[in-house]
């Protein structure tokens, strides 16, 4: 097998960017739970597993 270099990354965010992020996931997971894309669901939460 071979080795791979190792790369060194450094992200810095911008003000916001988390918040948008966190809201493109959020947003994702309604789309997969509604059919529009494919991808894991979490089973629902009810109020013994929340």
């Amino acid at each position: 097998m071979k080795k791979q270099k190792e790369i060194t990354c450094t992200v810095e965010f911008t003000e916001g960017a988390i918040d948008r992020i966190t809201d493109a996931f959020v947003e994702l997971h309604y789309q997969i739970e509604d059919g529009i894309y494919k991808g894991p669901v979490l089973p629902k939460q009810t109020e013994e597993t929340a």
